[in-house]
């Protein structure tokens, strides 16, 4: 039988490629302009003015594009009262609509006149050019301490299309009746002078809101939160004069996260009711005298009522200066499904109170959940490495063990000689526990990037913090 006829492939002719535009900017000529002007105002705006020098086609584009006005972006440029006069022609030519507004870089008081730039100010939130704005920055370059001089106009809180608005080094209205931010999703109060009555206010107005920092506001003494939305609340103090005396968690049903930066400057206690998602807290600190986590309090992270757990919580992140591992083993009783723990140990005198892995100890999250332990500024003392062996030769399903040391430390020597102060493979509760060491010139006693309360899309807000 003779074989069968190949059959002859068709010859496909290959396609020309799309013929660029005749006014030889490439493909993207090709766009059409409502997608073009899309791109130029997410681009700053010295760049979106710079693509009227493309081509013919794009000298106008600039001007139906979302207005992106942002004052970091013309700083090269001018400063000062320069830098107001740019700013009011922007706003006088644009015709709009401006998709954002970041003005961070100008003192209420001009510093070469003297001159009451509150009028510019109050001017610019009141251009139509901005009435349908979804993005807002605003902080004086100075706090004068004076809540008349440091105050914000009302007119910057006319905006009802926000979606994400930071306030800051200003002193906000008292009578905040009649604001309201229906779509706001993402808040910063930023060293403000108000009282609590003001964050009680504007939480009122934010009915969707999903984020809120509240960062070195001297005012916000006894902060109570209630919110049915809120997702992420990050607080932190920056400065002594700013330490919140008492923060209560009163009714947030969504909470998932309860983010604690600069823990020593607060807040002093802790008292978390209404929380009932919550899965990652931190950091708490050995510093607050008291932390109550629904009826379980903790003085100094010593229990003194019988513990409830919570079973909700699978991050949580310590900063100690003098714990003791008896006072650890309390902490981790609270959480029984804990998966992760970051700790910064300043461990001392851990020796009298070492636990050893003679199964008189159970705690449930280190026998069925716990998987990462992070151990930043580790510096291989006698308690480090004590603090470090408690956990190898206790956490029977721990993965990773990750030492966050400062670079000064960083040979290869110090780290040969630190794996050998740890148990071998064969005495570990968990044969797929793995050490792995990370090297940096510093590690802050506590987390500091509060942008990370907005990252909601991060399962661990700490994750890449030093």
């Amino acid at each position: 039988m003779a074989p069968p006829a190949k059959k002859r492939r068709r010859s496909r002719k290959k396609q020309a490629p799309a013929a660029a535009p005749k006014d030889g900017h490439g493909l993207i000529g090709v766009l059409p302009n409502e997608v073009m002007s899309s791109i130029i105002s997410l681009l700053p705006i010295d760049d979106g003015v710079r693509t009227r020098a493309v081509s013919s086609r794009w000298r106008d584009l600039w001007l139906s594009a979302p207005l992106n006005l942002d004052d970091d972006d013309l700083r090269p440029w001018r400063n000062g009262d320069g830098l107001v006069d740019l700013i009011t022609k922007i706003l006088s030519t644009h015709p709009g609509p401006a998709r954002r507004l970041s003005l961070t870089n100008l003192a209420r008081v001009s510093s070469t006149h003297g001159d009451d730039r509150y009028p510019s100010f109050d001017g610019w939130f009141r251009s139509p050019v901005l009435d349908r704005i979804k993005e807002l920055h605003f902080r004086y370059l100075f706090r004068y301490l004076n809540s008349d001089v440091d105050r914000l106009p009302p007119s910057a809180l006319r905006f009802t299309d926000l979606v994400v608005a930071s306030y800051g080094r200003c002193h906000f209205p008292e009578n905040l009746d009649g604001v309201s931010f229906p779509n706001l999703r993402q808040l910063t109060l930023f060293d403000l002078t108000n009282s609590e009555a003001t964050l009680d206010a504007m939480i009122l107005a934010c009915p969707a809101i999903r984020s809120l920092v509240l960062s070195g506001n001297s005012g916000f003494r006894r902060a109570r939160i209630s919110s049915p939305t809120l997702v992420s609340l990050g607080v932190s103090a920056l400065r002594n004069e700013a330490i919140m005396e008492e923060l209560t968690i009163v009714d947030a049903p969504s909470m998932e996260r309860l983010l604690l930066f600069d823990t020593y400057g607060g807040p002093v206690n802790i008292d978390v009711q209404g929380a009932p998602n919550l899965q990652v807290l931190g950091s708490l600190s050995s510093s607050m005298p008291i932390v109550q986590l629904g009826s379980t309090v903790l003085q100094k992270m010593i229990a003194t009522t019988a513990i409830t757990p919570m079973y909700t919580v699978k991050i949580l992140a310590l900063n100690a200066g003098d714990f003791k591992l008896n006072t650890l083993v309390d902490i981790l009783k609270c959480f029984p499904c804990l998966e992760k723990l970051y700790f910064t140990p300043f461990v001392t005198d851990s020796s009298k109170t070492m636990l050893k892995n003679d199964g008189a100890i159970s705690i449930p999250c280190l026998d069925t959940h716990l998987k990462e332990i992070v151990l930043r500024n580790f510096r291989g003392g006698r308690d480090d490495i004590k603090f470090a062996k408690f956990f190898v030769l206790n956490a029977r399903v721990l993965r990773l063990m990750e030492f966050r040391v400062p670079i000064r430390q960083s040979t290869k020597k110090w780290e040969a000689n630190q794996r050998q102060k740890l148990p071998k493979k064969i005495d570990r509760a968990s044969q797929a526990l793995r050490f792995d060491f990370v090297y940096h010139h510093c590690f802050f006693r506590s987390f500091e990037d509060t942008y990370c309360t907005h990252e909601l899309s991060k399962s661990d807000p700490f994750d890449g913090m030093l």
